[in-house]
């Protein structure tokens, strides 16, 4: 151990400020020698220091020691004092406080609160300590760690005798209430430690379940720590040393997460990631995004791996606690095969040589889905022998004949991806049995709209497609169409080894989609499937971004994006299957990315591709088809005599032809409608008299909103700003100029809720901050850059992509959706004297996919000088 500096050194009338200094050196001199010292020393060392000094004031108190006690309790009783964790102190006295010795409390808190200490505290006196006890088990469990520190020598074993007892908790209430407590504590974090911001503390596999251990064997078993287990048979040796292996890194992290916070924090945010990384020796890491990331890839596949080995180990342990403290009565056995059986609802070995044979791991799995209405898990001793058989393994799982067969049973089963894939996910049988998938196990995906590590996001891929298979009155109403598509198919399984691979590549380098498209062909061919099953796999994988993209980022309905979109799609059943695989991806993404919105769209890319596949491609609409078409149908809406029908066709001569074949009818008459009614003459209050509409109905999983005004320099910019400044995510934008000077614009939009905006009073505020933009000329206040985003890298990423259009350039431009972005963008095209014709803007996570069409000053494409210029002007524009 290495000796303190004096500057930690505590002394009898020390001054406040000295006091604060002292915690202050210690800290520092605990940072850094944090690698010369086990961790349990290391936090043993602070909850020493903080005894000395609590019992250092404490004395100065002169209170009467005989009757009153101060106790250390939780953490802090425990000894596991990190940087910036709560002091829990008990302070215990018997029978009533003198006001003398009340006052002197008081006293005794205020100094702790002076020096700045986090400070949880209780002062009760022994009897009131016994019922609070019995009436809150938090306060109980806090009270089984309780560590006397001065005063009254006995409290703390009076408390610890009465907590050993049955008289305030039963073992039985005891347990199952701190088995609920984990159930909830898990559902919370939807049973997975794998999102990309664990709790150390509280997600499944986090400290907290080792703590729930230790409660539940010092309740029961009277035991002092988790060691003395061994003599009872939980644990073997070798778990006990896996436990604590795990436990001192987390403790680890967290001590490093203290240091980066610089508070009491147990969520490893992304924005401490790197120096947490550094801390903890992994090395330097540079912004997220960068090639410095690797540090904290490493760092968080070592911490998701103890994780994931925590919880298992708490599993095993909880149900031999659950058989040893409830009484068990005359279980239910249902027999399988001489090999496995049922028992009470768990499926169970028979015999503990069974996995000898390794086909029997994968039988193990298949009986689960086969016998899905009668199991609800597997038993501990079933669980520490698969624990033991997997680190025996000296190939994979799939080396064996029988167990291809297996796996490809399970898959097929319609139950396979219900409890049996999530079990093998979580106890490593996936990872035992296909290589790529062991590679991505705690896999970081480094942005701001993955909340999942790889596999768990490939384990939800596969969770929400077997959800499509349950009854659709069940499902949300987006998730109907998707449903009923999958329960149609003919071959399941191709979908679902297409969800299992389809991101299985990431990490390695390259296009995942490619490498992943190579890696499912390989398992086709080694599995025995069809070389038409083989086809469709591989190309689901390599497109599996294909219907998101071009949803979120082209003109879905302009009938040469539906051409391209139908020719690459080339069947029906790819149709199907991409339908069903982008929905579930997308929702396995991050809870908040699914909306309504993206499945309008989604659907009606589905139907309108859907139409152009059973027509041939010949057959999709062309542009002057649709127009001709929209504008019947909305003179049919209008239901206008013969003087308004020649007003509506004169209007209708001035708009381009973008406006009638990017509106459905409906949309195209309530705005012709307004347009002839409206009052565009200026006034000396109101130069422009802007046209703002905004819909009371919600349009295709949207708000829509519409402005019809004369042009002029920086419109689309005010009108994106002004909405972005009232948190209203601009999902589509569409412009059209008219022949004589004017533009009509029309935004998709959702509210700061990424819902459609249905208030009257919100869409009342909405429009006068609109007009009072646009008309009136009120400055927006500048937006503060997110400091989310502090930590990405903003490199633009620009493309020029294919235009049917002979006078039109597309050009998708991808950066942070930033309060800035919309501006740097156009200051671009501005500089560069372009004329935009029409935008698509599309936010995904933390970043803005943008598609303009436009033209240069003379109404033509853009030559490559100029896109060359074009896109230095906007790396130039956007990282500043």
């Amino acid at each position: 151990m290495l000796s303190q500096p004096a500057s930690t050194d505590l002394r009898p009338e020390m001054t406040t400020a000295e006091l604060k200094q002292a915690i202050k050196s210690l800290d520092l001199f605990l940072q850094d020698n944090i690698f010369q010292s086990a961790i349990n020393d290391t936090l043993n060392k602070r909850s020493h220091f903080f005894d000395a000094l609590l019992c250092q004031l404490w004395q100065t108190l002169e209170l009467d020691n005989r009757f009153i006690s101060l106790n250390a309790v939780g953490g802090y009783g425990r000894q596991t004092l990190h940087p910036f964790s709560d002091i829990d102190i008990c302070i215990i006295h018997d029978g009533e406080l003198t006001a003398s010795d009340g006052t002197k409390i008081s006293e005794f808190l205020t100094q702790l609160w002076d020096i700045g200490l986090d400070l949880g505290h209780a002062v009760r006196s022994l009897k009131d300590t016994y019922q609070a006890c019995k009436d809150d088990v938090t306060i109980a469990t806090s009270l089984l760690e309780i560590r006397h520190l001065f005063g009254h020598t006995e409290h703390q074993q009076q408390v610890l005798s009465a907590l050993y007892g049955q008289d305030l908790w039963q073992s039985q209430a005891f347990f199952n209430a701190k088995q609920s407590e984990q159930q909830e504590r898990h559902a919370k974090a939807q049973g997975t430690a794998f999102s990309i911001e664990p709790n150390l503390k509280t997600s499944p596999g986090g400290i907290r379940d080792i703590q729930t251990l230790t409660w539940v064997a010092r309740k029961h078993f009277g035991v002092a720590n988790m060691q003395s287990l061994r003599r009872f048979g939980f644990l073997t040796n070798d778990e006990y040393a896996e436990l604590m292996e795990c436990q001192n890194f987390l403790f680890r992290v967290r001590f490093a997460l203290h240091q980066a916070a610089q508070r009491s924090e147990n969520r490893l945010l992304l924005q401490y990631q790197a120096e947490v990384a550094k801390l903890m020796g992994f090395g330097d890491s540079m912004s997220i995004g960068e090639s410095g990331s690797i540090a904290i890839e490493k760092m968080m596949r070592q911490l998701f791996r103890a994780m994931k080995r925590i919880g298992e180990l708490n599993k095993i342990l909880m149900a031999y606690f659950h058989r040893e403290i409830i009484e068990q009565l005359n279980p239910e056995i249902i027999p399988i095969n001489d090999n496995f059986e049922i028992v009470d609802q768990y499926i169970h070995v028979r015999d503990e040589t069974v996995f000898i044979d390794r086909t029997q791991i994968m039988a193990l799995f298949e009986f689960i889905a086969i016998h899905h209405d009668k199991i609800v898990g597997i038993t501990a001793e079933t669980l520490r022998l698969l624990r033991q058989v997997r680190r025996r393994l000296m190939g994979d799982l799939q080396d064996f004949q029988r167990c291809r067969q297996q796996f490809k049973a399970i898959f097929a089963h319609p139950e396979g991806m219900g409890l049996a894939i999530t079990l093998m996910h979580q106890h490593g049988i996936l990872a035992s049995y296909l290589p790529q998938w062991r590679e991505v196990v705690g896999q970081m995906q480094f942005d701001l709209f993955h909340a999942y590590t790889v596999d768990e996001h490939t384990h939800k891929v596969l969770k929400n497609i077997y959800a499509y298979g349950k009854d659709i009155k069940s499902l949300d109403k987006d998730l109907a169409l998707a449903a009923d598509i999958y329960q149609k198919m003919s071959n399941k399984t191709n979908l679902l080894f297409a969800a299992l691979f389809h991101d299985l590549a990431k990490g390695r380098g390259g296009d995942h989609s490619e490498l992943g498209a190579v890696d499912a062909s390989m398992f086709a061919k080694f599995h025995g499937l069809k070389a038409s099953q083989e086809k469709l796999i591989c190309w689901l994988v390599e497109n599996h971004l294909l219907m998101s993209i071009t949803s979120q980022r082209m003109d879905i309905y302009d009938p040469e994006v539906v051409n391209t979109f139908a020719q690459k799609v080339g069947t029906l059943t790819r149709l199907d299957a991409l339908y069903c695989l982008t929905i579930a991806d997308i929702q396995a993404t991050n809870d908040d990315l699914w909306n309504d919105w993206k499945a309008s769209l989604l659907k009606d890319l589905y139907f309108i591709t859907r139409k152009a596949l059973r027509g041939g491609f010949e057959n999709v609409l062309q542009i002057r088809t649709i127009v001709r078409e929209h504008k019947q149908e909305a003179l049919n809406l209008l239901r206008a005599d013969a003087d308004t029908t020649l007003a509506i066709k004169k209007l209708w001569q001035r708009l381009p032809i973008a406006f009638f074949s990017n509106a459905e009818a409906d949309d195209i008459a309530r705005y012709t409608q307004a347009m002839l009614q409206h009052n565009h003459t200026p006034t000396e209050d109101n130069q422009f008299n802007t046209l703002i509409l905004l819909d009371d109905a919600v349009v295709k999983g949207c708000s829509d909103v519409f402005v019809y005004t004369k042009d002029r320099t920086g419109l689309f910019v005010k009108l994106f700003n002004t909405l972005a400044a009232l948190r209203i995510s601009v999902k589509q934008a569409q412009i059209a100029r008219t022949k004589d000077g004017y533009v009509v614009e029309s935004f998709k939009v959702l509210d700061f809720d990424e819902k459609p905006i249905t208030s009257a009073q919100r869409r009342k505020q909405v429009l006068n901050k609109l007009h009072q933009v646009l008309d009136q000329g009120v400055e927006l206040p500048k937006k503060r850059a997110s400091r989310r985003h502090q930590s990405f890298n903003n490199h633009p990423t620009i493309e020029f992509l294919h235009s049917r259009k002979s006078t039109r350039t597309l050009v998708n431009v991808s950066a942070l959706d930033t309060s800035e972005f919309m501006e740097q963008i156009a200051s671009a095209f501005r500089a560069l004297d372009l004329n935009i014709h029409s935008a698509t803007i599309s936010t995904v996570g933390e970043r803005a996919d943008n598609v303009f069409s436009l033209s240069n000053k003379e109404g033509q494409q853009l030559t490559l000088i100029e896109q060359q210029q074009l896109s230095v002007a906007l790396v130039s524009s956007i990282t500043g």
